[in-house]
C-alpha cells in the first residue's frame, strides 16, 4: 500500500515531530495504524504539509519495514539510533497497534524543492480528489487530503517524475520567494537558474557543461560559450561573497579547461552576493586575467 500523507510541523503540533525526515521514520498510534501496518517493503509514503498558503510534498520514503513499537523497544540498536517520538514512550503508554515505518536511507528523499500540490496534479491521480468550490484553494486541497490518499504504481511514477522535473529547476523561478525561502537558497539553485537562463549573464551565452569533473576530481560549476566569437567562460558560483578562495578556484578551472579540454580562449565569471572587502584589490587585479565578478541580489515585494 502506498499513501500520500499530510502532517504538521512540530511547532504547530505541540512539539510532536513526525515524520522525522532527518532519519526517515514515521509513526502512528491512532486510527491510521492499521493502514500503516499494511504497508510493505518497497511501498512508498509521500508526505505533504502547508508551506506559505500552499500544500506541498516535502519528502518521500521507500519503505524498508513497518514494525510495532512494542517489538522495537527490545532492540537496543534501533532504540539507540532513532529519535522518533513514538520510541520515547513507555510500554504502558503505547496503543496496541502503535507502529513505525522506516524508510530506506539510500532511496528515500527529503526534497530540496517542495512540490506544490495543485488541482491539475490531483486530477492526474488515479483516485480523484473532490475540491469544494466554496472553499479557498488551500482549504479545498487540505480538506480533500485530510485522510490518507492511496496511490497506485502509476501515481507513484507520476509524482517521482514531477519531483524530478521540479528539482531540476531549482528554487529560483519566476515566482516570488518568501524571506524564509531566500535563506534556504543553495549554490546549486543559482546554478540551475543560470542553466535555464544563461542570457542573464549575456544574451549570446549558451551552456556547454555543468558540474564537469576534472582529472584531479575538482568540479567545475558551469562552462558557457559565447556564440559571437566561440570564447568559453568558466562560471564559479558562491552563495556568499567572493573571496580569495573563489578567485583561486576559478583560476585553477581556467587552467584545467585549457589543459584538459583543449580550449584556447577561456575567461571567467565569479557569481556571488558581493566581494569580501579585504579581497577587492585581488579581484580588481584579476581583470587582467579576464576574470570578472557578477553580483546577485533579491527583490522586495509585499503581497
Amino acid at each position: 500500500m502506498n499513501y500520500l500523507i499530510g502532517y504538521k510541523d512540530a511547532e504547530r503540533n505541540f512539539g510532536h515531530e513526525d515524520p522525522m525526515l532527518t532519519e526517515y521514520t514515521y509513526g502512528e498510534s491512532g486510527a491510521n495504524t492499521e493502514k500503516l501496518l499494511k504497508v510493505q517493503k518497497g511501498d512508498f509514503l509521500f508526505f505533504h504539509k502547508t508551506i506559505h498558503n500552499k500544500r506541498c510534498i516535502t519528502a518521500y520514503y521507500l519503505v524498508e519495514e513497518v514494525v510495532l513499537v512494542k517489538d522495537i523497544k527490545q532492540n537496543l540498536l534501533i532504540m539507540n539510533k532513532y529519535d522518533n517520538p513514538h520510541l520515547k514512550k513507555e510500554i504502558q503508554q503505547l496503543t496496541p497497534s502503535e507502529c513505525i515505518a522506516f524508510g530506506n536511507p539510500i532511496q528515500s528523499k527529503v526534497l530540496q524543492v517542495p512540490l506544490e500540490i495543485t488541482p491539475e496534479l490531483l486530477s492526474k491521480l488515479s483516485r480523484s480528489a473532490n475540491l469544494n468550490p466554496n472553499q479557498t484553494l488551500l482549504s479545498a486541497i487540505s480538506s480533500a487530503l485530510r485522510t490518507w490518499k492511496e496511490l497506485n504504481p502509476s501515481d507513484i511514477n507520476l509524482l517521482l517524475d514531477l519531483i524530478e522535473q521540479n528539482e531540476s529547476k531549482g528554487r529560483l523561478t519566476n515566482r516570488v520567494l518568501t524571506a524564509e525561502e531566500v535563506f534556504q537558497i543553495l549554490e546549486r539553485d543559482i546554478e540551475k537558474f543560470i542553466i535555464s537562463n544563461p542570457s542573464i549573464l549575456d544574451a549570446n551565452y549558451t551552456i556547454e557543461k555543468s558540474q564537469h569533473i576534472f582529472s584531479d576530481e575538482s568540479r567545475l560549476d558551469l562552462l558557457l560559450r559565447d556564440t559571437t566569437n566561440n570564447e568559453f567562460i568558466v562560471v564559479e558560483i558562491k552563495k556568499g561573497p567572493i573571496d580569495r578562495n573563489a578567485l583561486n578556484q576559478i583560476k585553477h578551472y581556467i587552467k584545467l579547461c585549457k589543459e584538459e579540454l583543449k580550449l584556447n580562449t577561456v575567461k571567467g565569471i565569479l557569481v556571488g552576493s558581493g566581494t569580501s572587502p579585504s579581497f577587492e584589490d585581488d579581484i580588481n587585479k584579476a581583470k587582467k586575467d579576464r576574470i570578472i565578478v557578477r553580483n546577485y541580489g533579491w527583490g522586495f515585494t509585499i503581497n
